[in-house]
């Protein structure tokens, strides 16, 4: 008789550590379907909400600053699109003569970047702005 009590106690204590197992099992598997629900729910919120709209950079021009003979321009170059635009080669111009270039690497969407052109001084017009290129991602 005491053979099998302790049989009876030896499988009461495996179907414990199954049942933790089980549980752990469970949680993992949860935590797994939470990740991959969010990750799902997350493309779906961005195919229905966002817009797929190009890169829309807006440039503004600070005062010029003269050093050696050179007009100094700082720039800010505003992203108000829905995407990326990277290589942005912006041009500012003083006149049909005085023109100078600056590529800004990569400007993401709703962001801004800073940067400066010089031209010869002193300058002949009034300073004129545009985006010569750049490619989306």
């Amino acid at each position: 008789m005491s053979d099998s009590t302790s049989d009876d106690s030896t499988s009461d204590e495996s179907d414990s550590g199954s049942q933790s197992k089980n549980a752990l099992e469970w949680a993992v598997s949860g935590i797994g379907l939470l990740v991959v629900l969010t990750v799902v729910g997350f493309q779906i919120y961005q195919i229905v909400v966002a817009s797929d709209d190009p890169a829309d950079l807006q440039i503004q021009l600070d005062t010029p600053r003269i050093q050696q003979g050179t007009a100094m321009i700082p720039l800010t170059v505003e992203n108000k699109g829905d995407r990326v635009a990277e290589g942005a080669v912006i041009e500012v111009c003083a006149g049909s003569e005085s023109c100078a270039e600056i590529t800004f690497r990569y400007v993401p969407q709703g962001s801004t970047r800073t940067g400066t052109v010089g031209l010869s001084a002193p300058l002949e017009g009034p300073l004129e702005t545009r985006v010569v290129s750049y490619r989306t991602l």
